[in-house]
């Protein structure tokens, strides 16, 4: 087979073969593909939430010699997963078809022309789509301007965060639901703060993604939150780094306060 043909093959397989929806790797290179080609059409087909998502794709043209360029370098390319496959917060293995059932997710990282990407996946309407909640609040974080104000839970998550990495105790309780205990906070943690900025800097540039109220997802302590319908719950997702950090927030006297979770688990990775 030609090196031409083998490529067509390889397209083809990814944008028409049924396939390529039971198989989450196929969709990330395809994805990758598109998003590196800036093909609107195939990148706009391939995430949710799709409204505003056009924002992420630049709109300038990729010449035929870098297209093939593309082309050759996805054939080549091994996204590592990052999380196992989730529904509804618990790992499941796929049905006897071989398929994930509906609502299933999970995270790659891809390594493509000197860029890692976290890659996050759904499983919806029998095909897995890109989630790119997270790139969106990126972009939101990189456009707002001095004066513009985070929201509240953003606010106090990443104060929480920046607190327990200079082992600052008091502070940490404070940001606590009244009677949590705070060592739970603390488990893990250092004798002594880390010296570097990269950890701080870490939970400063975190994406924060508010839970949907039929999502649900694992604390580090092994229990599963969702939103809840009085709104005084709620669920935050973050990317600290490429690792998934959920937190559990209440709303005590009109304040969000966070339910302790041994998050060093994840910032000592």
């Amino acid at each position: 087979m030609t090196k031409a043909l083998a490529l067509l093959v390889f397209t083809a397989a990814l944008l028409g073969s049924p396939m390529a929806g039971d198989d989450p790797e196929a969709v990330v290179r395809a994805f990758t593909r598109a998003a590196y080609s800036h093909d609107p059409a195939q990148f706009n087909s391939m995430v949710f939430p799709r409204t505003g998502a056009e924002v992420l794709l630049s709109k300038e043209p990729v010449a035929k010699e870098r297209l093939e360029e593309i082309e050759t370098e996805v054939l080549a390319l091994r996204p590592r997963q990052l999380q196992p496959f989730r529904q509804r917060g618990i790992v499941i293995v796929p049905g006897s078809d071989g398929a994930y059932p509906e609502g299933t997710t999970t995270r790659y990282m891809t390594s493509f022309q000197g860029d890692q990407t976290v890659v996050s996946l759904m499983k919806k309407e029998g095909r897995w789509l890109v989630d790119v909640r997270w790139w969106l609040k990126v972009r939101e974080m990189s456009l707002r301007g001095e004066k513009d104000r985070p929201d509240e839970k953003e606010i106090v998550i990443k104060k929480f965060l920046l607190n327990l990495l200079r082992l600052n105790r008091r502070a940490v309780a404070e940001s606590l639901v009244p009677g949590a205990d705070v060592a739970i906070a603390f488990e893990g943690a250092p004798t002594v703060p880390e010296p570097s900025d990269v950890l701080p800097s870490l939970a400063v540039e975190m994406p924060l993604v508010e839970a949907e109220a039929d999502e649900v997802y694992p604390l580090l302590s092994g229990k599963l939150v969702k939103k809840d319908a009085t709104k005084d719950e709620v669920v935050m997702v973050g990317l600290y780094g490429p690792f998934e950090m959920v937190f559990q927030l209440r709303r005590v006297k009109g304040a969000w306060r966070i339910v302790p979770d041994p998050y060093y688990r994840i910032i000592n990775r």
